[in-house]
C-alpha cells in the first residue's frame, strides 16, 4: 500500500516555520525566500484539506489542527535527521567541534566537559580557542559560543545567559582586610583588573553610583583566569564577569563581599550548525550546555 506523504518541501517549509516562528527566518534556514515558505505551506494545507495556520499582522499563528499535525511533523524529521546522521556518523569518526574563548573554556566549559562525556563516553569533543570568530558556514564547526550585545544572526541560537559584573575575593582576604559593608569599601581595596577590559573597575564603581575618585588597581592581568586566580590567592578584589568565576564562587574559592551585580547588557549565545553532518550529537551536546547555563549564576 503507498504512504500517504505531502511533497517533502512542503513539510519542510511547514515545520522550520514552526519552530522559528516566523516565515522570514524558515526562509532563511531553508536558503529560499519568504514567499516560497508560504507558498509550500499552501499547497501543504491543500493536500491535507485543512488550514495549518491563522494569518496575523505579527504573524502566522497555529491553528489547533495545525498544532497537532506540526508535533507529529517534527518528530518524523527528527526520526529522519537522526537515521541520517547515524549513517554519515558511521563513515566519517569526526568529532564534534566547539569553539569559544580561552578564558570561557578555561573557567567554565572545560571543568564541566566530564559531565557530558561521562553521559556521552563514545563521543570525541575538540574545543577550540582561536581567538578570531568564525563564520560557521564553511569551517567544520559544529557550535560556538559567542560573547555579543545583540542576538546574533541565524536560525539555530540561543541565549545562554547575560554576562553581570560582581566583586569577588577569597574567604581569607575578606577575614583579615573586612569588613566590607559599601562600595567605598570596595573601592578602598587592593584592586585586580584585566588589561582587556582597563577600566572595568570605574564602569562598575559609575554604576553603583560611587562618587569617590576613579579607582586605580595596582595589578593587570590580560586574561580573566589570571585576575580571578590572583583573587583566589588573596592578592585583592578581581571583578567577576559571569560566568567566569561561576564555579569558584560555587565551591567557596572566592565569595561576593557585596552584593553589588551590574549587568552589562551583554550576553552569551550558543550557535549551532544547520549544515553539521553530526546532528543528533549536537543537539545531545546543546541540550547539556544549555543545561548548564541555568547554573552560571
Amino acid at each position: 500500500m503507498p504512504r500517504t506523504i505531502p511533497p517533502l518541501p512542503a513539510l519542510r517549509a511547514f515545520e522550520a516555520t514552526c519552530r522559528l516562528g516566523r516565515q522570514s527566518a524558515a526562509a532563511s534556514e531553508l536558503r529560499i525566500s519568504a514567499s516560497a515558505v508560504s507558498h509550500q505551506i499552501r499547497v501543504l494545507e491543500r493536500f491535507l484539506g485543512l488550514v495549518l495556520f491563522h494569518r496575523t499582522p505579527t504573524g502566522p499563528v497555529l491553528t489547533p489542527d495545525g498544532e497537532a499535525y506540526a508535533r507529529r511533523v517534527s518528530a518524523a524529521l527528527d526520526i529522519l535527521s537522526d537515521a541520517t546522521a547515524e549513517r554519515l556518523a558511521s563513515a566519517d569518526d569526526t568529532p564534534l567541534k566547539i569553539h569559544m574563548f580561552q578564558s570561557l573554556a578555561n573557567l567554565w566549559f572545560v571543568p564541566q566537559l566530564e559531565q557530558f562525556l561521562a553521559r556521552n563516553p563514545k563521543q570525541r569533543v575538540i574545543v577550540q580557542t582561536t581567538p578570531e570568530i568564525l563564520p560557521l558556514a564553511g569551517s567544520g564547526i559544529d557550535a560556538m559560543i559567542v560573547y555579543a550585545r545583540d542576538r546574533p544572526a541565524g536560525a539555530s541560537v540561543d541565549h545562554m545567559f547575560d554576562e553581570t559584573v560582581v566583586p569577588v575575593c577569597s574567604p581569607a582576604y575578606l577575614v583579615k582586610r573586612g569588613p566590607i559593608n559599601d562600595v567605598a569599601d570596595v573601592l578602598g581595596q587592593k584592586l585586580i583588573a584585566s588589561a582587556v577590559y582597563a577600566d572595568e573597575w570605574r564602569a562598575w564603581a559609575d554604576a553603583m553610583g560611587a562618587t569617590t575618585p576613579a579607582p586605580r588597581p595596582h595589578l593587570f592581568f590580560d586574561n580573566r583566569a589570571s585576575v580571578l586566580e590572583a583573587a583566589r590567592e588573596g592578592m585583592g578584589l578581581a571583578l567577576d564577569r559571569r560566568p567566569f568565576g561561576t564555579l569558584q564562587r560555587n565551591r567557596g574559592a572566592l565569595i561576593c563581599p557585596l552584593d553589588a551585580a551590574h549587568p552589562t547588557g551583554w550576553s552569551y549565545w550558543l550557535l549551532c550548525n544547520d549544515g553539521s553532518p553530526h546532528m543528533k550529537s549536537l543537539r545531545k551536546l546543546r541540550k547539556w550546555v544549555l543545561s548548564l547555563c541555568a547554573g552560571a549564576g
